[in-house]
C-alpha cells in the first residue's frame, strides 16, 4: 500500500499530462463555442434582424396606407404603427414581432395581428412566423425537452470550458501545494 506522501507525489508526476489533457478540452470547447457564437449571428442578424426590418418597412410603407385608406376619415387620421416594447424582441417568453398594431389620431386600435381587423395578411403572417422559428432556435430552454436553443447552448458551454479551466488551475497549483508534503 502506498504512503500518502507517495501517492502526493503520483499526482504530482501526472499533474502535467492532466494539465495537457485539460487544455485540450479546453480548446476544444472554445472551437464549439466560436461555433456557436457564429450561428447565433447568423440566426440573429441573418434571419430574425431581416424578418424584424422587412415586417417593419411592410407595415410602415404598405399596410398603414392601406388601413388609412380602409378605415380613415377626417376625424381619425393620421394613422400611424405602434410597437410595443417586445416587438423584435429575443426572448424566450415573450419575443417576436407580434406586438405592433396600426392606431388612428385618437389612439384607437384600428388594425392588429389576430385581433382588431385582422386579414390574415400572408406577409406578415410569414415574417412573423419567420422570426419567431429564429427565436425559438435561439433562446429554446434545454429543459423544455428540446437542446437546439443556442442561447443555453453557450452558457452551458461558456460554463464547461470556465469549469474545465478551473480544474486546470487546481492541477497545476497543485504541483507546488503538494510539493511541500512530499
Amino acid at each position: 500500500m502506498a504512503t500518502p506522501s507517495e501517492i502526493l507525489g503520483g499526482m504530482i508526476d501526472v499533474a502535467d499530462e492532466q494539465a495537457e489533457n485539460t487544455q485540450t478540452s479546453i480548446d476544444q470547447v472554445q472551437d464549439q463555442i466560436d461555433d456557436v457564437t457564429e450561428q447565433i449571428d447568423g440566426v440573429e442578424n441573418g434571419m430574425c434582424m431581416v424578418a424584424e426590418s422587412e415586417l417593419t418597412g411592410y407595415l410602415d410603407g404598405t399596410k398603414l396606407p392601406e388601413i388609412e385608406a380602409l378605415y380613415g376619415d377626417p376625424y381619425n387620421t393620421p394613422f400611424s404603427v405602434d410597437y410595443g416594447a417586445n416587438y423584435g424582441a429575443i426572448n424566450y417568453d415573450d419575443g417576436g414581432l407580434t406586438d405592433f398594431r396600426i392606431i388612428d389620431s385618437t389612439g384607437n386600435t384600428m388594425y392588429e395581428y389576430n385581433g382588431t381587423n385582422w386579414d390574415n395578411d400572408p406577409i406578415i403572417t410569414k415574417k412573423i412566423d419567420d422570426f419567431a422559428f429564429g427565436n425559438d432556435y435561439l433562446t429554446r430552454p434545454m429543459i423544455s425537452g428540446a437542446s437546439y436553443g443556442l442561447y443555453p447552448k453557450l452558457d452551458a458551454l461558456t460554463s464547461a470550458k470556465n469549469l474545465l479551466q478551473s480544474n486546470k488551475t487546481k492541477i497545476v497549483n497543485s504541483k507546488t501545494a503538494f510539493g511541500d508534503y512530499i
